[in-house]
């Protein structure tokens, strides 16, 4: 004989239930994301329930938006952050893995373009000028591990940064020197 049994423990307020529900999707999206499911999951959790999910890392430090960044998954990656407000979602893109590298240090370091553009615009310029000037462990800044068109792209956003900021001289810097001793051809404007 069979017996089963669905036992409902309620414990903690509504908000509480349905952020554990939220907290253990997001986990199973890692392996097999359902988009539409995790929108409606996450409008239905306060701004501060998401950061607080979002940030809980798994396999080698890793949050749910840098597995995303690591599988190449640019809709996850516009979901989880477009979940948030700006200044959660700069919290969320400044957590670093395990050897200390952002959703922007993958995106960049492996040419996905379509992430680094994706992350960056979901950041106000002061926060992307804070981004960008993240070291990983080996002291590298995300445009130090770009190559092609997603260096080009981080070169411009630096720029932009520092036109926005009027700030940042060793990020400009940085761009500059890389655009002479890589190609003497480009060529980039401050205004």
């Amino acid at each position: 004989m069979k017996l089963n049994f669905n036992v409902n423990i309620h414990t903690g307020s509504h908000d509480e239930q349905l952020a554990c529900i939220v907290r253990k999707y997001v986990r199973r999206c890692n392996y097999h994301p359902d988009i539409e499911k995790l929108r409606e999951l996450l409008s239905k959790v306060t701004d501060e329930q998401k950061l607080n999910i979002l940030q809980q890392t798994k396999n080698e430090g890793r949050t749910p938006l840098l597995v995303a960044a690591y599988r190449d998954d640019a809709e996850m990656i516009t979901t989880i952050l477009s979940s948030l407000q700006s200044s959660n979602r700069c919290k969320l893109v400044m957590m670093k893995d395990n050897v200390k590298r952002t959703p922007l240090h993958e995106a960049a370091s492996k040419g996905q373009t379509e992430l680094v553009t994706a992350i960056l615009n979901s950041l106000r310029a002061d926060q992307q000028m804070q981004l960008l000037a993240v070291e990983d462990m080996d002291c590298r800044i995300a445009l130090e591990m770009a190559s092609g068109e997603t260096e080009d792209v981080l070169i411009r956003y630096s720029m932009n940064a520092i036109r926005e900021n009027k700030k940042g001289k060793i990020c400009l810097a940085l761009a500059l020197c890389l655009c002479v001793n890589k190609d003497n051809q480009r060529t980039y404007e401050v205004s």
